[in-house]
């Protein structure tokens, strides 16, 4: 029995590519037609006990079903999970997480359980990543662990704060560069300086650097620069959440959808996790599960409890 592995798009750790990071999702009409294909109707959702053990085999096929990895449920189809680390912050992820599913659901399908009392365990792995394997989270259904890559973990919180840091001096660029060109020009010319001479380059670099400090946004853009570790720090909070949510997708039974924009697409992520105002702000109203990894669920749990 495989693990079952989440990716997330690599391009999101290079900060050179920061532009990236802020792509709109893709939804091309064929991406629609993907998602419309895995998406239980609401009919089949109220499909009888015998119906689903009569027809598992065809649902998991069409709806794209992993009954085998199903192992940490139990015969009411829920989970109990046992978050075996001490970071505070990875912690909070699973709580996240598992809120995400349970808000969607509308029951509580993962609670929070203990060494003695578990059916699944979370905890980090000091694997090194591999050629073959670049996964930041998986799934093991015969030990019944979900576990995420320490390595990958750790130097999250840089990667997020680069962008972050990126963002925020890009933003005030973009707005006041205009500005600091031209005060510094005009200082430049009350002070009888004109291009034509030889240190007019150095002199406008030095006048441009003054008029930009003297802004009172250069003095906010300093106070956010400072703190944004901390901020980078939540981020990345919420985005092991979302990355731990997708492997309790794969707990419930879910194959990867063909929908790039669901959770449940082979890899993912989400540019509100590198926005410095968005994350500052919080993120608490922010729920990646889509409605068909929603509906994917519910079938996945109730051909579950149907044949058990």
């Amino acid at each position: 029995m495989h693990s079952a592995h989440h990716l997330k798009p690599r391009s999101l750790f290079v900060a050179a590519a920061a532009a990236l990071l802020f792509a709109p999702v893709v939804t091309t009409s064929t991406v629609t037609a993907q998602a419309a294909s895995v998406t239980p109707s609401t009919a089949m959702l109220k499909k009888s006990k015998s119906y689903y053990r009569k027809n598992a085999k065809r649902l998991g096929k069409k709806y794209k079903l992993a009954f085998d990895a199903q192992t940490a449920l139990k015969k009411n189809g829920k989970a109990t999970v046992w978050v075996n680390t001490k970071d505070a912050k990875l912690k909070s992820s699973v709580k996240i997480a598992m809120n995400y599913w349970n808000k969607k659901l509308g029951k509580k399908e993962f609670v929070q359980g203990s060494k003695k009392n578990h059916t699944l365990t979370f905890s980090i792995s000091k694997a090194a990543a591999t050629k073959s394997d670049q996964s930041d989270a998986w799934w093991t259904p015969s030990a019944k662990r979900l576990q995420v890559r320490w390595s990958y973990y750790q130097a999250e919180t840089k990667n997020i704060g680069v962008a972050m840091t990126n963002q925020l001096n890009d933003a005030f660029y973009n707005k006041y560069a205009h500005t600091i060109e031209t005060k510094a020009k005009a200082n430049l010319a009350a002070q009888g300086l004109s291009t034509s001479d030889s240190t007019y380059q150095d002199a406008f670099n030095a006048e441009a650097q003054a008029v930009e400090k003297s802004l009172p946004a250069y003095t906010t853009l300093e106070k956010e620069v400072s703190g944004v570790n901390t901020v980078a720090k939540n981020g990345r909070m919420y985005e092991y959440a979302s990355t731990i949510a997708h492997e309790l997708g794969h707990v419930m039974g879910l194959n990867h959808s063909p929908n790039k924009s669901d959770l449940m697409y082979f890899e993912s992520g989400s540019s509100n996790v590198y926005s410095y105002k968005k994350v500052k702000a919080g993120l608490s109203k922010y729920n990646p599960v889509t409605k068909t990894d929603k509906n994917r669920a519910k079938l996945a749990l109730k051909i579950y409890t149907a044949v058990h």
